[in-house]
């Protein structure tokens, strides 16, 4: 606990978990924490925030919440979402807001994992927290199709547009031709070059089993 600077009050809520929590049910956790009472629920913000909760003509978190946003749990809920789902978020305060919450938010996922690992009987709770500190440490969903975000220099509306180009992968980016990278990312030479020169550069990993 003390050496993650985890607030006792955090400690004691998540002695609560049962050991089959949902990812969505981690989430909510998490939004209740000590950690982001700093974070205040604005009257102006609850538009913007519900539309990136349900919105029948927009992208939307997730896992939308029921009803309107009116909690501060809400709000930071929502915001942990909308910077995974890779959504823009059109306000500068909540994307402050959003920055506080992952700062905070990193060094309690991996607590949280640390602490369901010395455990017993809580798999499930277990993989979802590990698969939640991961998406907290990318600031992407474990499924994202905006892999490339990941990379040096792309954010949400270059990745966007990648992701429309059917660049979903680091194989298929390392695979493109750099001039055509850049049409696609309307960026000058040699930014293509440079994009695929950070993916050839990661590592890769693979994994032979022989059946004995």
């Amino acid at each position: 606990m003390a050496w993650y600077y985890i607030a006792f009050d955090t400690v004691k809520q998540f002695f609560t978990i049962k050991g089959r929590e949902t990812l969505n049910e981690l989430i909510t956790m998490i939004s209740n924490c000590t950690e982001f009472m700093d974070v205040k629920l604005r009257t102006n913000e609850k538009k913007i925030l519900n539309a990136l909760n349900k919105d029948k003509d927009k992208i939307t978190i997730r896992f939308p919440m029921e009803g309107k946003i009116k909690t501060r749990e809400m709000k930071i809920n929502c915001l942990i979402q909308a910077q995974l789902g890779c959504i823009p978020i059109q306000d500068f305060t909540l994307t402050q807001d959003t920055g506080r919450i992952f700062r905070n938010g990193l060094r309690v996922t991996r607590w949280l994992s640390d602490f369901l690992a010395s455990c017993k009987n809580n798999f499930s709770a277990l993989l979802n927290s590990l698969i939640l500190a991961k998406c907290f440490r990318c600031k992407l969903w474990e499924n994202s199709l905006h892999v490339s975000k990941q990379l040096e220099k792309i954010g949400v509306s270059l990745s966007n547009a990648m992701v429309n180009a059917g660049l979903t992968s680091f194989k298929k980016i390392e695979d493109i031709n750099a001039r055509e990278l850049e049409l696609i990312l309307n960026r000058h030479p040699p930014f293509g070059n440079q994009i695929k020169e950070s993916v050839l550069h990661l590592p890769k990993y693979k994994l032979d089993i022989e059946q004995v």
